[in-house]
């Protein structure tokens, strides 16, 4: 039986996976999803250009980064370009490394507004100047303010087709609740035709965009211990998510990934069990739903979320941690997700005075 310290120590294991990738960074063209203005054509010729580009992740530092910042009540950032004031609820701002094409955008775009569903409530902003997740590249922020949480968007190449889609995970994280203000999405442009003609693509980022907000990367991170159980049989202790397992059918207690390797047991909800739910290990073909049971955990974490999710289908009775039965993988399924990523954890903390 694995003790609750060995489950922990699979999240900075994960990290040591990290592939060394050729370092080719395109400095200077950085674009927040807010401010678009090049014309199509200027786009498309920076995708093409993209694809001759790689980037390198900064690799862990030995001990965490500290960061100082204020905060700016009155600050606003926003998800997306549509029209609208903030209103003082939870915004996810998408940081474009390289211009992205326009139906790339509005995919980011989308996923963004689907967490934002979610996850509801306003969070201190942040000002200060924060590190890049990757080595040669200009702060995130550079004496700059966002609210509430900004990821750093990269698609480039990483290993060719077919191997690893993409890395995610949070970058720094506030000391006052060790939930994310800045956070990593890489993906491996070789990639993307093969999810746009199984029609997944939106299902990727909205996955690996779940992973830089939290889930199964700040589980046990911050003092929390909602990753429990044993190596067999791990479990999910939030107590919000349990009672949306349960109300949505499921018996005994909500259960983690046991099977897949590093890459998947441990930081995902069991396919086996919880099938086409959109934060197992496994991307299904057809509808992949955000249920009530990810946003109770969401909650679970610490995030004003709302108890609120996507329409999602699980037989009465299904057993959680008790049953033995594991599944492989069949027609149903569409992707191995989480075999082709590469889950991040962070590298620093930000102190945010008043």
């Amino acid at each position: 039986m694995m003790k609750k310290n060995l489950l922990k120590n699979r999240f900075s294991a994960v990290t040591m996976a990290w592939k060394t990738m050729t370092l080719g960074v395109l400095s200077g063209l950085f674009l927040l999803s807010s401010c678009t203005e090049e014309t199509t054509a200027e786009v498309e010729e920076t995708v093409l250009e993209s694809q001759q580009l790689s980037f390198t992740l900064a690799p862990d530092p030995s001990e965490l980064i500290v960061v100082e910042g204020t905060t700016d009540a009155g600050a606003i950032e926003k998800t997306t370009s549509a029209a609208g004031p903030d209103r003082g609820r939870f915004n996810i701002t998408l940081k474009y490394l390289i211009p992205p094409s326009e139906r790339q955008q509005a995919v980011f775009e989308a996923a963004a507004e689907r967490w934002e569903r979610i996850i509801i409530k306003d969070v201190p902003s942040f000002t200060g100047t924060l590190p890049s997740a990757f080595q040669g590249v200009p702060p995130v922020l550079d004496n700059e303010t966002v609210d509430d949480v900004i990821i750093e968007v990269v698609l480039a190449p990483i290993d060719g087709p077919g191997q690893i889609l993409g890395q995610a995970g949070p970058r720094f994280v506030r000391t006052s609740d060790y939930l994310t203000l800045s956070g990593v999405m890489f993906f491996d442009i070789d990639d993307l035709d093969f999810l746009d003609q199984i029609d997944l693509f939106e299902e990727v980022i909205v996955h690996e965009m779940g992973h830089v907000l939290g889930v199964g990367t700040l589980w046990n991170a911050g003092g929390r211990t909602l990753l429990q159980g044993s190596a067999e049989e791990p479990f999910f202790a939030g107590k919000k998510a349990n009672v949306f397992w349960n109300a949505e059918g499921g018996a005994y207690e909500l259960p983690i990934e046991n099977t897949g390797g590093p890459g998947t047991a441990y930081g995902h909800w069991r396919e086996s069990v919880l099938n086409n739910e959109l934060m197992t290990g496994y991307l299904n073909l057809g509808e992949n739903p955000l249920s009530r049971i990810t946003a109770g955990s969401m909650k679970d974490l610490g995030y004003g979320a709302a108890s609120v999710g996507e329409s999602y289908d699980l037989p009465k009775g299904t057993e959680g941690v008790n049953t033995a039965v594991t599944r492989e993988a069949d027609g149903d399924m569409g992707i191995h997700i989480a075999e082709r990523e590469i889950l991040l954890q962070p590298i620093g903390v930000v102190n945010i005075k008043k």
